[in-house]
């Protein structure tokens, strides 16, 4: 349990409640196939495994698209910042209506909308009218939405999935990011190095619109899916201190902010150069920069599988630290490799490090926080735990036009695995978490 008291537990509505046990007593192990047996959230993780096997190709096309028309990796970093601002300043107010409407409503609405947003980037491209500025409002938009998506799906899954099946629920969400971004990014840089981004982006939009229609077909159950719509004057107020109020006592969050701040600001930074690493240091075009983050998808997919299977409820702390330092270490190794083969190594090591400690985090969230808070609660806190993010595309951009961009691999690997390594001495609450 976390070193500080956490608020009085409630009446939880999710499946399991608080854990579900076996014929014998004994809670029961975690299992990919009872996630994957339950309507609700398979149909959920199929639309997902759509949607997002158009965002990694859509990826593709725009970061390359951004980086030809510009040849500036602080451009490419100007659109990653779009892409990351809307979730540290919109999430903790999306995450209080969430926790309002109907999170299936909200998912089918939200997807619908990105749709129609990328449906207009393709209109601009195909009259030859893109630049930067409507770009970047573009990516804006679909930042807004994604937040949304994310904020809704987290607080969607725990209404669906006993806590037992978390494990597996989340490791199967980020394994479908993981087969989308290997399949994405790999056949997106061929697209895009032969047919131009046009395609690609055509078909992210339909991807969105199929993901809502499926999202659609899912039978509404429980009432933790649909809050009540009354409403009293100051409401929105109260509700948002309510989130900000469980976070301050919980000092597992309070300490992942802390470790998240830093480590973010350089993570997101290293994101924006993979195209510029792709095409400066390895000297390769937009099927090496798929290449690149296919492998990093193939790691976090072998790590999904493993740590999926693992009941993490009185080791979730020390998965986490032992993530976290491997992630520090092998984006160091990536900027010490000056060529391709090396590189896709250490980045498979850093997807697999990702997966190990990035479920553990969200399981752990699901089943601590409160069913009717999940929404607020996790949007506040994405978005403090990303409040450097924004920033940190911006400066990795600056530093690689003035320094080298595998110089700002080799630097901020090196902080990464020192923050964390310092956070597994210090904060005890972390370590010693449990669900």
């Amino acid at each position: 349990m976390p070193a500080t008291p956490s608020p009085l537990p409630e009446p939880d509505p999710r499946p399991g409640g608080s854990g579900t046990a076996g014929s014998d007593g004994t809670a029961r192990p975690p299992s990919f196939g009872r996630a994957l047996a339950n309507p609700a959230f398979s149909r959920l993780w199929v639309a997902q495994l759509i949607s997002q096997s158009g965002d990694f190709i859509f990826e593709v096309a725009l970061l390359w698209l951004v980086l030809k028309l510009t040849a500036s990796p602080f451009a490419v970093a100007v659109i990653v910042t779009g892409a990351i601002l809307p979730g540290v300043i919109l999430g903790p107010f999306v995450g209080v209506y969430v926790d309002r409407w109907d999170r299936r409503r909200t998912l089918i609405a939200t997807n619908v909308v990105q749709g129609l947003v990328v449906a207009g980037l393709s209109g601009l491209v195909l009259a030859g009218k893109e630049n930067l500025p409507d770009v970047f409002a573009i990516v804006l938009m679909l930042g807004a939405g994604a937040t949304t998506v994310r904020t809704a799906s987290n607080a969607y899954v725990p209404s669906v999935v006993p806590v037992e099946d978390l494990p597996p629920a989340n490791s199967l969400l980020s394994l479908s990011g993981s087969m989308n971004q290997i399949v994405g990014l790999s056949i997106g840089g061929v697209f895009v190095a032969l047919l131009g981004v046009d395609l690609p982006i055509e078909y992210d939009a339909l991807t969105f619109f199929a993901a809502a229609l499926l999202v659609y077909t899912i039978v509404p159950r429980g009432a933790s899916a649909a809050p009540p719509p009354t409403r009293l004057p100051g409401a929105f107020r109260a509700e948002f201190a309510e989130g900000l109020s469980f976070i301050r006592k919980n000092r597992f969050m309070l300490e992942l902010i802390v470790i998240g701040v830093i480590v973010n600001f350089f993570g997101n930074g290293i994101f924006a150069l993979f195209a510029p690493y792709a095409a400066f240091v390895l000297h390769g075009g937009a099927a090496v920069y798929g290449a690149l983050g296919a492998f990093v998808a193939v790691g976090a997919l072998v790590g999904a599988l493993a740590i999926g299977r693992v009941d993490s409820r009185r080791t979730a702390g020390r998965y986490i630290f032992v993530g976290g330092v491997g992630i520090g270490v092998f984006v160091l190794l990536v900027g010490l490799a000056g060529t391709l083969v090396p590189a896709l190594g250490f980045l498979f090591g850093a997807g697999l490090t990702l997966s190990v400690t990035n479920i553990p985090i969200s399981v752990v969230m699901q089943a601590k926080i409160p069913g009717r808070l999940l929404g607020r609660v996790g949007a506040t806190f994405g978005a403090l735990i990303m409040a450097t993010s924004p920033a940190g595309p911006l400066f990795a951009g600056w530093l690689a036009q003035r320094w080298s961009v595998s110089g700002v691999f080799v630097l901020s690997g090196l902080v990464i695995a020192v923050v964390i390594g310092v956070g597994a001495i210090t904060m005890t609450a972390i370590r010693t978490v449990e669900y």
